[in-house]
Parts: C-alpha cells; structure tokens; sequence
C-alpha cells in the first residue's frame, strides 16, 4: 500500500529532526571572516565551509556576506582532517580572532598573545621552521590525535 504524500513529508522530517546535530567533532574556534577583494572561487569557498561544520545554507549565508564586503563572525570545526583555517586565504578570505574589548564577555574565544608567542618560538626552534599555520596545524592535529 503506498502512503501519501504528507505521510512521506512527515517521515522526512521525523529522520531529519532524529539526525541531530550533523556537525563534525573537533575543536570550535570563533573566528572573524573578511574579504579583502573579489571573490574568485566562490563554490570552493563554500565547499571549503562546509568542510569546517557550517551547513550548505550558512555556508551560502557566510559567502554572501563576504561578498557584500561585510566582517562575518562565525564559529568553525577544527578536526584532525581538516586544513587549517588560514587555508582560506587562498580563496580570498582573511581568518582572524574576534576582538576583545571591555564589553566582551570574558569567555570570549581568542588566541592570546602569550600562546602566539609559544607556537612562534616552538616553530623557530624546529629545523625545518615551519610557517605559523603550518605549527598551528601540527600542534592541533597532535593534541586531537593524543585526545
């Protein structure tokens, strides 16, 4: 016997709502997004997004807003398979911590100055020297591993 159609909706919204939250496990980092000029690759932008935890519409959301030359909060996913979030200088994205001032709350996600420092004085002692995305990158996929 077939079901009707609203029956079928019904279904489809149920496993949606029974899904949860799809977002990737890893480490949420409150970032402020900019787009300094045109945006070239804006599909890869979005996939690259995507990639992060955002869904497909805030995604979208994100990259028109960059578009429209606007500075966009947004909190990203960094797991063990993903690529830095300075990456996305490729596509013409700057990544930076927000802000802090007096009105900020004082859990506010940044990186501090003195971690900075750390990772800075951690890559220059390393032989190969990497860039500072490159140690940001290696420091957090082996805590993620060791996690």
């Amino acid at each position: 016997m077939r079901s009707s159609l609203k029956e079928a909706l019904e279904r489809r919204g149920q496993d949606r709502n029974e899904a949860g939250d799809r977002r990737p496990s890893g480490i949420p980092v409150d970032l402020v997004l900019e787009a300094p000029g045109a945006i070239e690759q804006p599909v890869s932008l979005v996939r690259a997004l995507v990639t992060f935890g955002l869904d497909l519409r805030e995604a979208h959301d994100v990259v028109d807003r960059l578009a429209a030359r606007e500075s966009v909060a947004v909190t990203l996913t960094m797991t063990p398979e993903s690529e830095s979030f300075f990456s996305l200088q490729k596509l013409g994205v700057t990544a930076d911590a927000p802000v802090r001032d007096a009105t900020s709350p004082t859990g506010a996600t940044a990186i501090p100055g003195d971690v900075l420092s750390a990772i800075d004085a951690w890559r220059l002692s390393r032989p190969e020297q990497p860039t500072r995305d490159e140690a940001i990158r290696i420091i957090l996929r082996r805590g993620l591993a060791a996690a």
